[in-house]
């Protein structure tokens, strides 16, 4: 029997990152895939990207961790103030290095977009394919493209956007048959607008923020009456990300853009433009450049003269205008069709847990294994994706949201809510950590003169009398059912670990996870 057949629609960080985890795939297991971009050139847009320590296991079983540590910068914290200068507050993320080993992570968007390309051959990415249809039957699936080409596949992964055109084609269908919700069926209404870029590299002098080894995020909070979020985020090589955004048709008649309703809602179904992004280039520029003006003299509090300072040492290209609002689906797939998040730490891990699944499915499958395949898939990632929307929508609120009520949050969430509090919050981004069962990898620590592991909850403590490197005892989580240096340890069992090395010699540990087993 030949290799399942995939289409992977969309050559953004979402899809190229599920083809960089299905070029990973042993070789009795590889499958044929191919990817859709509807771009004519691949030119990735966007300011920074941060990702939670939780990635980080991923990326390195990928093989991609040294080249993406070259181009981010660790961060700890958010600091905030108000238009005139006044502090608001500060959010610790510092105490991730301690409690996950890492930092969570900053980096240019265009930059990881880079990364992830130059790890999928060429030949697998076919530019200039905007997907106008889709068609799918107990045989296989097809993407009908504006140019008059059909694909087919025996699989088709939706990763091109919260606004994907894969994603409207099978609510269509869903809808025509009478088997989509509600909800998800409800227009969208587009009311956050963010104008961001990268700019060229910065005086030091000018920007002291791009002198720190670990970042702080700097967020300025405007006034009401022309209520906005400005970002700026230290970045490799002198350079700072930047945003501009706030929310349009504000209940109080305050608004960051004056776009219309109409203007401002979609509907994932019926949308007729499915690409809700510009750029300099396109007919969205009046309104780039509108908004840049409408900020360019306003006095930067963190740095060195205006905003306006910062977009003219911004290059054109580098510059883009988004609009999005978060919202959930209940509807993940339908026939053999399936969606990945758009997030980008969330699409890995949808990512990883689509790949795991493939791993174990036949060639040619029908159409019930494809069912099956895609609810398990859906239950294993739709409460943490439910979680993270939640949570993004919360943030968005403290940030975006001007309304005198947001204001009280803030100066309660940033200056009286307890540490562990604000802890507890952040830690449900790193509480779900999918990885690759089917990949070899090596996690390296710092062993004590005589360690030992325990296995509890499908946690691995390493604990020592002595351990002067990493102070105490550290620990870090793997997925079920670990080997560790040989030993096989079950959850609940201990183990001792025999490590002829001396203190402060970091070692590998190899580790393989067989998804199929809870224990070995």
């Amino acid at each position: 029997m030949g290799r399942t057949k995939i289409l992977i629609a969309g050559a953004g960080i979402s899809g190229l990152a599920i083809a960089i985890m299905l070029e990973r795939l042993p070789e009795d297991k590889k499958v044929d895939y191919l990817i859709l971009e509807r771009s004519v050139m691949m030119s990735a847009m966007g300011s920074a990207v941060s990702l939670q320590t939780a990635v980080i296991p991923l990326l390195k079983q990928l093989g991609i961790w040294p080249e993406i540590e070259r181009i981010s910068k660790p961060m700890s914290h958010f600091c905030i103030k108000r238009a005139d200068g006044s502090e608001l507050g500060t959010v610790d993320y510092a105490y991730g290095d301690s409690e996950y080993s890492y930092y969570g992570i900053v980096m240019a968007r265009p930059e990881l977009h880079s990364i992830l390309m130059s790890h999928v051959p060429s030949s697998k990415i076919i530019l200039g394919k905007r997907i106008v249809a889709t068609s799918q039957d107990d045989i296989g699936v097809s993407c009908h493209c504006a140019d008059s080409t059909i694909y087919h596949a025996d699989i088709l992964i939706g990763a091109d956007g919260a606004y994907s055109a894969v994603r409207q084609a099978l609510y269509k269908d869903l809808w025509a048959h009478g088997n989509l919700p509600r909800q998800d069926i409800t227009p969208v209404k587009l009311d956050q607008v963010v104008v961001v870029g990268v700019t060229e590299p910065l005086s030091p002098a000018d920007y002291p923020m791009l002198k720190e080894d670990v970042c702080q995020f700097r967020i300025v909070l405007g006034g009401h009456d022309r209520p906005y979020t400005m970002w700026m985020v230290p970045l490799t090589n002198n350079r700072l990300g930047w945003s501009i955004g706030g929310r349009s048709n504000a209940s109080d008649g305050s608004s960051f853009w004056s776009e219309s309703q109409e203007e401002a809602t979609d509907s994932y179904a019926f949308a007729n433009d499915s690409n809700r992004n510009a750029d300099w280039s396109e007919a969205e520029t009046e309104s780039i450049e509108e908004i840049c003006s409408q900020m360019r003299s306003k006095r930067n509090p963190f740095g060195f003269g205006t905003y306006g300072d910062l977009i003219d040492k911004t290059p054109r290209h580098m510059i883009s205008k988004v609009m999005f609002e978060e919202k959930g689906f209940r509807t993940w797939y339908g026939g053999r069709t399936v969606l990945i998040g758009d997030g980008v730490a969330n699409a890995m891990f949808d990512g990883a847990c689509l790949v795991n699944l493939i791993h174990d499915l036949s060639s040619q499958p029908t159409m019930d294994e494809l069912g099956d395949l895609f609810q398990t898939y859906f239950e294993r990632r739709y409460p943490a994706a439910r979680i993270a929307i939640e949570g993004s929508s919360q943030f968005s609120r403290l940030f975006h949201d001007q309304a005198q009520v947001e204001e009280d949050g803030r100066v309660v969430m940033y200056n009286s809510i307890p540490r562990w509090l604000q802890r507890w919050t952040l830690d449900s981004n790193n509480k779900v950590d999918p990885t690759l069962d089917f990949v070899l990898t090596k996690m390296s620590f710092a062993p004590s003169i005589q360690p030992f592991a325990t296995v509890q909850d499908e946690t691995v403590h390493f604990d020592a009398d002595e351990q002067p490197t990493l102070g105490g005892s550290h620990r870090h989580s793997f997925p079920p059912g670990t080997a560790v240096s040989g030993t096989a340890v079950g959850v609940g069992g201990e183990a001792t670990v025999p490590l002829a090395h001396s203190p402060s010699v970091p070692v590998d540990i190899p580790h393989y996870v067989s998804h199929n087993s809870r224990s070995f």
